[in-house]
């Protein structure tokens, strides 16, 4: 990965364009993208929160000194006011309790699973982004071979031209048929430019995905213009089982369902289990009458309570489970969402892959007979049994033809990496 950067970097830096192939797109796509980062970040987020949670169970501890003196009017613990003048000092550690154990416990587990659906979604985000980049690297590959086709045809008819300019100044041919072909030359320049920018446009747009400088000129490997099948003939709705299984946002949303399950639990169970505050000193006590430093010794003080909280956020508070199970509620609603969706993906994709390859085949099918028809309208032309017209009419309907084929094929690798996706591989 780092030598593959390394070659993007030197060839950047020498200001030419940069020839990638799918691989490397594909690894590039997850390597630097800040869509990604950031919900890595998320996840490493609630893994925090997770471990912060679990950390509620244990004990305080503080150590320090104190010191606190009095002058004028005191009470006893019979009622005598009286004046009095004294002081006193203390040094020593303390532990302090004060949890609430069903409150910790059931917040603990539901940090837990929002930190697992965290995962899943950050899972999301990368493949999401993966199949964007493949995307727009078939569109960046189509727009490449597309211009290529043109590119060929202007040759051809160039070369045309060269033959009627010399037919011309014979006296074989007339200056009418020179200038339709002059007009053919000019549409195909001008078909040129719109695909050097629908070409430059792609580059564009998947060096932004890939977080490439904007003005990197990408160009693609002509080797990946071939369809490749990534899925076998399984049926649709075996694809949408694997795809409830796998996907990461299923396994995001089952998360989920955990959490507002828990968050349910808590709402409901965890007041009904007692608070338990506890605290223990040891250290020493010093002081007396006066300005009297001495009588130093050890002390230790410790207490332990049991209690329940009634109200708001404690027992027979209602409002707080019925707002529980109402989340709970919405989060089924949105995972049986998310389920349809991607269902939905899944039918498409399969659709769309079906559809491409039927189009592949009977794109040969056309290309071999415009393939046919320019050669028959070359040959008659030369015998002088056709006309110009019927020349060019043949190589636009094979131009056509191949174009329609380079579409077909970019099509149906599309479809296969997003029916790739859809079930979650």
């Amino acid at each position: 990965m780092k030598t593959v950067l390394f070659l993007l970097a030197a060839t950047l830096a020498a200001a030419e364009p940069v020839h990638v192939d799918l691989p490397t797109v594909l690894k590039l796509a997850g390597a630097n993208n800040d869509e990604i980062e950031l919900a890595r970040v998320k996840h490493t987020e609630t893994i925090a929160e997770s471990k912060l949670a679990w950390q509620r169970f244990w004990p305080g501890l503080s150590l320090g000194a104190g010191y606190k003196g009095h002058q004028g009017r005191v009470q006893d613990i019979a009622g005598a006011v009286f004046d009095a003048r004294k002081q006193q000092y203390s040094v020593g550690p303390t532990i302090l309790v004060d949890w609430s154990p069903g409150d910790i416990y059931y917040s603990a587990l539901a940090a837990k699973q929002k930190a697992l659906a965290a995962e899943h979604l950050a899972e999301k985000s990368r493949r999401d982004i993966i199949q964007q980049a493949v995307n727009r690297y078939f569109d960046l590959l189509s727009a490449e071979a597309a211009l290529a086709i043109i590119e060929d045809d202007l040759r051809l008819t160039q070369d045309y031209e060269k033959q009627l300019e010399g037919a011309v100044a014979a006296g074989t041919a007339i200056r009418a048929d020179l200038l339709r072909v002059k007009t053919q030359v000019s549409r195909a320049r001008l078909a040129i430019r719109q695909g050097q920018e629908k070409r430059d446009i792609g580059a564009a747009a998947l060096a932004e995905t890939l977080r490439l400088p904007p003005e990197t000129e990408l160009r693609p490997a002509k080797a990946d213009l071939v369809p490749v099948r990534l899925n076998g003939s399984t049926g649709v709705a075996t694809l949408i089982s694997q795809a409830a299984q796998h996907r990461p946002e299923m396994k995001a949303a089952g998360a989920a369902i955990e959490y507002a399950g828990l968050e349910s639990d808590r709402a409901r169970i965890a007041p009904m289990i007692p608070n338990v505050q506890g605290g223990y000193t040891i250290g020493g006590l010093g002081g007396g009458y006066g300005s009297q430093t001495g009588n130093f010794g050890r002390q230790q003080d410790f207490f332990f309570g049991l209690g329940w909280k009634i109200g708001p956020g404690g027992l027979f508070d209602k409002e707080r489970q019925n707002i529980a199970n109402a989340r709970a509620r919405a989060t089924d609603l949105q995972t049986s969402q998310v389920k349809a969706a991607i269902g939905r993906e899944v039918v498409e994709a399969a659709a769309k892959s079906q559809s491409a390859h039927d189009q592949i085949a009977i794109n040969d099918e056309a290309v071999t007979a415009a393939e046919e028809m320019a050669k028959l309208a070359k040959e008659r032309q030369a015998s002088q049994l056709g006309v110009v017209l019927e020349y060019l009419l043949a190589r636009e309907e094979l131009t056509r033809a191949r174009q329609s084929r380079v579409q077909a094929v970019t099509e149906f690798n599309k479809a296969q990496h997003e029916l790739k996706r859809a079930v979650g591989k």
